[in-house]
Formats: structure tokens, sequence, C-alpha cells
């Protein structure tokens, strides 16, 4: 099967995706959609091939704007010397040692970061920050509070 979604080259927020496969996979996958919430609108499905169709160098542009935010960020964290890793998408995965302080501290410095739990199936703590309206001048300032928000707690704070 192959699966292409608009979502990285047409925006985030147009959560649609064609596919194509052998009958007996894409029967399986209509048979799942039929049973479960994966109903997408007609609508919004026409909308997504129009834009196919019409937009020519346009989704190269925008997959390009992505990628610059996410490498930007991905850059000023190697220069914090701060472990990150992400080759595509809207997102950058930090390894943390503890995820619920590492949010809480990106937190108190003015970051939403997302707690990697729900993102993984058995790797270990991380954040995933997206970075689908990172200014890349931001990314230094923000790769700085990430290296930050990881530096061990001086010996009695918070008690």
């Amino acid at each position: 099967m192959l699966v292409r979604s608009v979502s990285k080259s047409l925006g985030p927020d147009l959560r649609t995706a064609a596919l194509v496969g052998d009958p007996e996979t894409v029967a399986g996958v209509r048979t799942r959609q039929r049973v479960t919430h994966g109903w997408t609108s007609h609508a919004l499905q026409r909308a997504a091939a129009q834009l196919w169709r019409e937009a020519g160098e346009r989704p190269r542009r925008v997959a390009a704007r992505y990628d610059g935010r996410r490498q930007a960020l991905l850059d000023a964290l190697a220069r914090d010397a701060v472990p990150a890793h992400g080759r595509s998408g809207l997102n950058v995965w930090v390894p943390v040692p503890e995820e619920t302080g590492a949010v809480s501290r990106l937190q108190d410095r003015g970051w939403a970061v997302a707690p990697g739990a729900r993102f993984r199936v058995a790797g270990p703590p991380g954040v995933r920050i997206t970075t689908a309206e990172l200014d890349p001048a931001e990314a230094p300032s923000l790769a700085a509070d990430v290296a930050a928000a990881l530096r061990p707690e001086p010996a009695g704070r918070g008690t």
C-alpha cells in the first residue's frame, strides 16, 4: 500500500490522504474505516484532491519552509549540545531524563512542548517540539531554554 498525506505538504490542519494498494489491502482499510471514526468529510477530500491538481510547485515550497523550521531548531540544539532528531515532518524529538519536569521547566520559560509518552511505544522518555509555526530566528532561544531545562537542578531547590 502507498499512502500520501496532504498534512505536511498543504498544511497540518488538512488531515486527509490518498492510498493506493492491492484490492485486498484497500478492502481491509475500507472495512476498518466503516467501524471506526476514520471518516473524513467528502468536501475535505474533494478540496485536497483539487489542491493536489492545482498546486504544482507550492507543496514543495511549503514542505521546504517546514523543513527549514525543523532544521533551524535541530541546528540550534546541536550547537547547545542537546541530542535531538527529526528527519521529516513538523516535529523534533528531544530525549529527556524525565518528561514532566522538562515540560514544566520549558513552560515556565514560555514554551509549550508535549511530553513524549503518548507518541512513543517503547522508547525512552522525550519531549516532542512542534516546529510548524516556529520562526527560525527563535530557534536559538528555544534551544538555549531546552538546554537549560535539561540541566540538573541545584541541590535543595524546590523545598
